[in-house]
């Protein structure tokens, strides 16, 4: 077993995990480096340039596709967050443990192609009965309930990420009590005043990497989107359009590497925010047990 309070074994360990990922990241850095590069990959001459972001953002279509991206990543934050903490609330109560946690990851252990191909029919499906009854019915409301789009790309994406979020969520959840919430309760609090003002300060490291986890997989997710979107266009489906029909050329780069850029960013204010809690949690730990134990001490 490895001693962690000898320095030099603790700070190895941390320069092995420091240098793993930036192994498994290097391929990233690099595109981050090409998308730079004036005269683009394979280039024996390297200048600095912007001049392909700035290609990028002058493309009408990219910036059209940066809204509807990110209108789907907060929209499936909004949803699929709180589905994933009313999921990881279930999970403390209930004693089937094992199918809840069964039920909430199976679609996970469906192929991406496979479960977007199953949801555009039963879309496809369900619109084509929703029409046939407007038209028995004599009357328009019934069109265009279940045709491709925003909505049918969201469900996709939920199905997707409740997974993701349910488990970042549990595992925060895993070190709340609840006793906690039953003095709440006992004290005169409202369920929702225990949650809030009890529960969530606790938990909140979780739920805020579950919105992180959430918008970054809603935001980079190519294929249920691609088959469930309808008329309009995602940020990877056209980085995706593009290299198919063009090539890795300097703009694709210069996509590829603020995709990139955006989900490191987004990871590491959540690392960052959560260290940073963790460590304040642990000093105002430390600060209430001192005088406790200084009393005992006194008193000894």
């Amino acid at each position: 077993m490895y001693d962690y309070r000898n320095s030099l074994n603790y700070w190895s360990m941390w320069i092995y995990v420091i240098a793993t990922v930036f192994a498994l990241l290097l391929p990233v850095f690099y595109i981050i480096y090409i998308s730079f590069n004036e005269h683009g990959f394979g280039s024996p001459l390297y200048e600095f340039t912007w001049d392909w972001y700035r290609v990028m953002f002058d493309n009408t279509q990219i910036n059209d596709s940066l809204k509807w991206t990110a209108a789907l990543g907060v929209t499936a934050v909004v949803t699929a967050v709180p589905m994933g903490l009313l999921a990881a609330k279930l999970y403390k109560r209930t004693r089937r443990k094992v199918a809840l946690v069964m039920l909430m990851l199976s679609p996970l252990f469906v192929p991406s192609d496979i479960l977007g191909s199953a949801l555009l029919v039963y879309f496809k499906n369900l619109n084509r009965a929703s029409e046939s009854l407007g038209e028995a019915l004599g009357v328009d409301w019934f069109n265009g309930w279940f045709e491709l789009g925003f909505t049918t790309a969201l469900i996709g994406q939920i199905l997707w990420t409740v997974p993701y979020a349910f488990i970042v969520i549990l595992i925060t959840m895993s070190r709340y009590r609840d006793v906690q919430t039953e003095a709440a309760r006992t004290c005169g609090a409202t369920a929702w005043k225990a949650f809030w003002l009890v529960e969530f300060p606790q938990i909140r490291v979780g739920v805020f990497a579950a919105c992180a986890f959430v918008f970054i997989l809603a935001f980079n997710e190519y294929t249920r989107t691609a088959l469930l979107k309808g008329g309009f266009d995602t940020f990877t489906t056209v980085l995706v359009s593009h290299m198919l029909n063009t090539g890795m050329s300097e703009d694709s780069y210069a996509m590829a590497s603020l995709v990139s850029a955006l989900s490191m960013v987004i990871i590491g204010a959540v690392l960052v925010y959560s260290l940073t809690r963790v460590e304040r949690l642990e000093r105002e730990a430390r600060a209430t047990v001192a005088p406790a134990g200084a009393i005992v001490g006194s008193s000894g």
